[in-house]
């Protein structure tokens, strides 16, 4: 069995396909909801992103069982925990990759010297050969699964899949072994293809906003009889909308990908991401849109007054809602939501 890297992003900018060519599996650190935060919170304030704190708090205490750690650069809660990590998280392995902010032919050229950077380091450290071939053969299986996710994913909006489902999958696709998970999506396609119709009693909406990283934020959407069948979360769309070049040299693919996948509010121009969102609404029938923000999820808090203005001047039914980390079904959200939907359905 292969050993886990685990890496730290707070969108989708890991080249998982680097780790696969090494010969390990990619995991990404999601924190976990059920633990309660106290080691981290020694040492990161209250007021900072509870999520990133929880990430901490997982990394002191697992970090024996990783390969090694790799931070990508993210939101600013990001870029400022690395130093933390670097001092109280006991890491064989801990780098730190610089990951543009920007989309131009200037910011593509840093990235690619940054994973061809990565790439000398993984292979001194562990003895390996990251070869052209090794990565091809890994851009291929990756691009596997996010085909199979984009043909199930396509589903939600005829088929019955409740939101834990369709959120267990995501989840799966950034810490499971590929190539088990690849058969394993191919399985979950069949049933989901023999899945009942769309039930009349739910409502389709589009979800945006703070990565959703615990299954009971669906578990709420779901009670409140709303069904998302479009989003551009990196647990969701954005890890799986866009293909990775098969035909040119793979790192200028890796960089060449993270420029056409949905964009995350802290990434320049701020307007690809109310582009995509546009297109999800064009392809597929909405009733509403939930912009739901983590609290204290600073990049989505700065972006939702342009974002909610813009979409509902496109004439969209918009229900923006701040939600707690915690594993607790909220029923006053639950409320809001429901009163939501009977404004739309």
């Amino acid at each position: 069995m292969m050993k886990p890297f685990a890496y730290y992003d707070t969108g989708h900018e890991f080249s998982e396909e680097i780790v696969m060519a090494a010969g390990m599996t990619p995991v990404k650190i999601l924190g976990n909801v059920h633990v309660p935060n106290d080691p981290a919170d020694r040492y990161v304030h209250h007021y900072i992103c509870p999520f990133s704190r929880s990430c901490l708090t997982q990394g002191m205490a697992g970090a024996g069982a990783w390969a090694g750690i790799a931070f990508c650069h993210g939101c600013d809660t990001t870029n400022n925990q690395f130093d933390i990590w670097k001092y109280h998280v006991p890491a064989a392995f801990l780098y730190w990759i610089s990951t543009p902010a920007k989309n131009d032919e200037t910011a593509r050229a840093w990235h690619d010297k940054e994973l061809r950077r990565f790439i000398v380091r993984l292979e001194a450290h562990f003895s390996v050969s990251i070869t052209d071939d090794k990565l091809a053969g890994a851009i291929r299986l990756s691009n596997r699964v996010k085909d199979l996710m984009r043909r199930l994913s396509a589903l939600r909006a005829v088929k019955d899949i409740p939101n834990r489902d369709y959120f267990e999958l995501t989840r799966c696709c950034v810490t499971d072994d590929k190539t088990k998970l690849a058969d394993d999506l191919e399985a979950t396609l069949s049933d989901w293809q023999s899945r009942p119709p769309f039930p009349p009693d739910r409502v389709p909406v589009l979800v945006t906003g703070s990565d959703i990283t615990c299954v009971e934020v669906m578990d709420i959407l779901e009670a409140a009889r709303l069904r998302v069948v479009r989003d551009d979360l990196s647990l969701g769309e954005r890890y799986y909308a866009a293909t990775i070049d098969e035909t040119k040299d793979p790192v200028r693919a890796l960089v060449d990908y993270h420029t056409r996948i949905p964009q995350p509010p802290t990434k320049i121009p701020f307007e690809a991401r109310l582009t995509y969102l546009r297109s999800c609404l064009a392809e597929t029938p909405v009733k509403g849109v939930v912009y739901q923000i983590l609290k204290f999820c600073e990049p989505h808090g700065l972006d939702l007054p342009f974002m909610v203005g813009e979409l509902k001047k496109d004439g969209n039914k918009v229900a923006v809602i701040e939600r707690e980390y915690t594993p607790t079904v909220d029923q006053q959200l639950i409320s809001r939501l429901e009163s939501f939907r009977e404004m739309i359905e």
